[in-house]
């Protein structure tokens, strides 16, 4: 059985203070809640417990989800980007701090070039020995 789909439980969670976003099957958390979480979890709250306190009922969630928010929030604690707004996978927060230029697309592109001279500098020397 998968996790729970919210259907008329969508609004109540949107208008958690703590909720970030909510689609049917996705639950988003501010940073200011992850960070709260995170602070409870370490003097030894139950996940269950913390997401009750919040507004966030166990039964509404469902068992699977709840194990997933505090996994997640502790791989996003320790990750190099630390507690974010928003998703909790990498790289697609609303204010990720990570942004595509056109700067940063051509310095790739000739590191790539760069990479690529290196390899051919190599092949060439060792089909010469």
């Amino acid at each position: 059985m998968g996790k729970k789909v919210f259907t008329e439980e969508m609004e109540m969670l949107r208008n958690n203070p703590y909720t970030y976003s909510v689609t049917p099957s996705t639950l988003y958390f501010t940073k200011e809640f992850k960070e709260l979480f995170w602070q409870e979890y370490q003097k030894g709250e139950v996940p269950r417990q913390i997401l009750d306190k919040y507004g966030y009922p166990a039964d509404v969630l469902g068992k699977k989800r709840i194990w997933g928010i505090a996994h997640n929030i502790k791989d996003q604690y320790y990750s190099e980007e630390g507690l974010r707004e928003g998703s909790l996978k990498r790289g697609t927060s609303a204010n990720s701090s990570y942004e595509i230029t056109e700067e940063a697309i051509k310095q790739l592109q000739e590191e790539v070039r760069q990479l690529r001279q290196e390899i051919e500098r190599m092949k060439k020397g060792s089909s010469a020995q």
